[in-house]
């Protein structure tokens, strides 16, 4: 097979399966968290995206073996620290790619090692990633304070790509400027 054929093969497979345009989109309301355990809050039973009303919320998925997840990790942090006493909540869901990924406290020691401060919810049976549809590791969903998806980006956002975070962090500060 040509390499333009067999490079183009994927992409109109998935065109015709219609994966593209299943996905989360801006100004939904995305689906409830659910499934756990919970890490990094105070109760077990963790949050929900309807008590977290009236703050901003970005849902994180991304899981702790995934390089590109890894690389985020300090602009979320860097994130956190700024803008969550403004009202940012970020909320990391933690999808497992392989076995490896799936015990409990493989999980704790990646938040200790990588001081991860932000709840984060164990989606070991990919209920959440499904609910969502979501398809790429590490994805950001920016939630404003009405509960709407006002921002979607999937990839590293990071010194190595740091393209997308002026833009993102410039979202962050207007849904937080929002009252």
């Amino acid at each position: 097979m040509p390499i333009r054929q067999f490079l183009m093969a994927p992409l109109l497979g998935a065109l015709l399966l219609g994966s593209f345009g299943s996905a989360l989109k801006t100004g939904q309301t995305p689906p409830k968290l659910q499934g756990g355990p919970w890490l990094n809050t105070p109760t077990p039973e963790g949050y929900s995206l309807e008590s977290l009303r009236g703050k901003v919320v970005l849902v994180n998925f991304w899981v702790y073996s995934c390089i590109n997840c890894h690389n985020s990790l300090p602009t979320l942090s860097n994130w956190y620290s700024k803008y969550h006493d403004q009202g940012l909540e970020i909320i990391g869901v933690h999808t497992p790619e392989f076995e490896s990924d799936k015990p409990l406290e493989n999980v704790r020691a990646a938040l200790l090692q990588d001081k991860v401060v932000w709840p984060v919810l164990q989606d070991n049976a990919l209920s959440n990633w499904q609910a969502w549809k979501n398809q790429y590791w590490p994805a950001f969903y920016f939630i404003d304070r009405k509960g709407t998806v006002r921002a979607i980006h999937n990839g590293e956002i990071s010194s190595r790509f740091p393209g997308a975070i002026p833009g993102l962090e410039a979202t962050l500060k207007t849904l937080l400027a929002e009252k």
